[in-house]
């Protein structure tokens, strides 16, 4: 699990606690990049979770089930991770796209089982916008081909491999901020958000500053519109 420190550019990789289950260490993804905010500073994913490290997350689990957490368990023909004779592993050619069809329980429980927990909606907003308030995460005007949105001719029918989009990474390095899926967060209490818009969703849904507030009532649902990634 590597850490990225912006700024003073020091590398290093973070330790693994021993109550942590099985199974973190062989994580392919899970890069921070440290979001510098005064005493509110934190770290978040660089990327989305993806398919091959969710399914490293549901294999670690073993019997122990996430109530709601994929749809999966319903025979969503959207979901990119299937279980073969006994294990969980990411449907062929999909290994790099971001997990979908998760639901905010199960992305929560997915980023504790790895150290982490969802990021607050500030402070997701806060990251996407690169700390300086911009519109999306480039600038302040949406240029075609920085993000996996509607109506783009980008080749992808719906998802597309994380960070296949390095010309919309804001000045953090962050990710697939705009677009491809919409992302978990949490509010406090019992209020979920969903930030970045998706492969389905017109440009101005992928403005920093615009959150879906599904005020609590949802935390049970899922679609291959849905990820996340983490933060701590």
């Amino acid at each position: 699990m590597r850490l990225v420190f912006i700024g003073v550019l020091f590398f290093g990789v973070a330790s693994v606690s021993a109550q942590q289950e099985a199974g973190v260490d062989s994580l392919k993804g899970g890069e921070m990049v440290l979001v510098a905010w005064g005493d509110s500073s934190f770290y978040i994913d660089k990327h989305e979770v993806t398919n091959e490290d969710f399914a490293v997350f549901l294999n670690a689990r073993g019997n122990k089930k996430v109530e709601g957490a994929y749809s999966m368990e319903m025979g969503s023909r959207y979901a990119l991770v299937k279980e073969v004779e006994g294990r969980f592993v990411a449907v062929e050619d999909f290994e790099q796209h971001p997990a979908v069809e998760i639901s905010w329980r199960g992305a929560a429980k997915y980023c504790e089982w790895a150290g982490k927990r969802l990021p607050m909606h500030w402070e997701w907003r806060y990251a996407c916008a690169g700390g300086d308030g911009r519109l999306y995460p480039w600038g302040d005007t949406y240029e075609l081909g920085r993000a996996n949105v509607y109506g783009d001719k980008d080749g992808f029918v719906r998802t597309a491999p994380v960070g296949s989009f390095p010309n919309g990474a804001n000045p953090l390095g962050l990710m697939d901020m705009a677009g491809n899926v919409w992302e978990w967060t949490q509010g406090g209490g019992k209020v979920e958000f969903l930030g970045g818009g998706s492969w389905i969703t017109g440009h101005t849904q992928t403005q920093c500053s615009r959150l879906a507030d599904l005020g609590g009532r949802h935390s049970y649902i899922r679609g291959n519109t849905l990820g996340f990634r983490c933060a701590r």
